[in-house]
């Protein structure tokens, strides 16, 4: 059973899950390339801009998000196409999935 405090928590989570999305696509846009979240460490997922076929070593690093926002990235975007409003801005992009070395990443290209 959901309580109010808890729907309210999980709002609060979603819409800040949206804005740090926005922040990050925002930056291929500027640079080329796709957004890359890889798979969590230490409850922290890396953000990285590029080329996902030039390689890792050729991604630039951006910073990192928390689990708990990444898990509201994915819970809020579906594998595919996607077109999400955020902050009246309307942002398309293809989300599929890669594998670097030993970790699975997410990939969010522009569409």
């Amino acid at each position: 059973m959901t309580t109010c405090g808890s729907r309210a928590g999980r709002q609060q989570l979603e819409q800040e899950a949206l804005m740090m999305l926005a922040e990050y696509l925002e930056l291929p846009l500027r640079k080329g390339g796709s957004l890359i979240m890889m798979q969590q460490c230490d409850d922290v997922c890396g953000m990285y801009v590029g080329n996902v076929a030039a390689g890792q070593a050729d991604l630039a690093f951006c910073g990192t998000v928390a689990g708990t926002i990444a898990d509201g990235i994915l819970r809020l975007t579906k594998v595919g196409r996607n077109r999400v409003e955020i902050a009246g801005r309307q942002y398309y992009f293809i989300r599929s999935f890669t594998h670097f070395e030993d970790r699975g990443a997410v990939v969010l290209a522009p569409a």
